[in-house]
């Protein structure tokens, strides 16, 4: 925590020029939306996104990985312009996240925006086996409920803590049958964003996880 808070004063108190972040946080912004599709299985390359976020056309690339690229670029752009209005946290807000994220593209037969209705489950991608059982889909919104109770009750804890608490509650949570990553992540990154940790934007938390 103590390194996070010297290098958030240490952007912060930097001279930066404006035309130098504003490349700098676009260049952010394709990395996130890069990785943490990749992580969810798009097959795009790094160029091949950021030709694709740029608006260029790319030959021979799936087309639910372009879209979901896209969607979550368009997502990002949503939870900007939420923190613009300075309004808490809500469940209305991860779910219309959820459905930007997932119109479309191979999530959309989750019922984008809503809570799920069946069980899911976490399975290994190589091997097929189970590794982890969500709780039962009747126990979601009463638990989807009491985590934005959470988040917006003041307490002394360091909004790093309850970022990284967020994202570790909302996948235990796995709220959705589609997306439920992606969706974490987003909301990782607007607790962090509303608390004063942007970094003036110019980092991608996926980037790391995607290693």
């Amino acid at each position: 925590l103590l390194e996070i808070e010297r290098a958030r004063g240490f952007l912060e108190a930097a001279q930066l020029k404006g035309k130098w972040i504003r490349e700098m946080q676009s260049e952010a912004i394709a990395l996130e939306a890069h990785h943490s599709t990749h992580i969810e299985g798009t097959r795009l390359t790094l160029d091949q996104a950021k030709r694709i976020l740029t608006g260029k056309e790319v030959p021979g690339v799936h087309l639910d990985d372009k879209k979901e690229l896209l969607n979550y670029k368009k997502a990002m752009g949503f939870v900007s312009h939420y923190l613009e209005k300075e309004s808490p946290i809500s469940e209305g807000l991860i779910r219309e996240i959820h459905k930007i994220l997932v119109k479309g593209v191979r999530g959309d037969s989750a019922d984008p925006g809503n809570y799920r209705k069946v069980q899911n489950y976490v399975v290994n991608a190589i091997n097929n086996k189970i590794i982890y059982t969500p709780p039962p889909p009747y126990e979601v919104p009463h638990l989807m409920r009491e985590l934005v109770e959470w988040l917006n009750t003041p307490i002394a804890v360091s909004p790093i803590i309850i970022a990284g608490t967020a994202q570790f509650q909302f996948v235990h949570i796995h709220p959705f049958v589609d997306g439920n990553g992606r969706t974490a992540r987003l909301l990782c990154t607007l607790l962090l964003y509303k608390n004063g940790y942007d970094f003036k934007r110019l980092f991608s938390l996926s980037e790391f996880y995607d290693q």
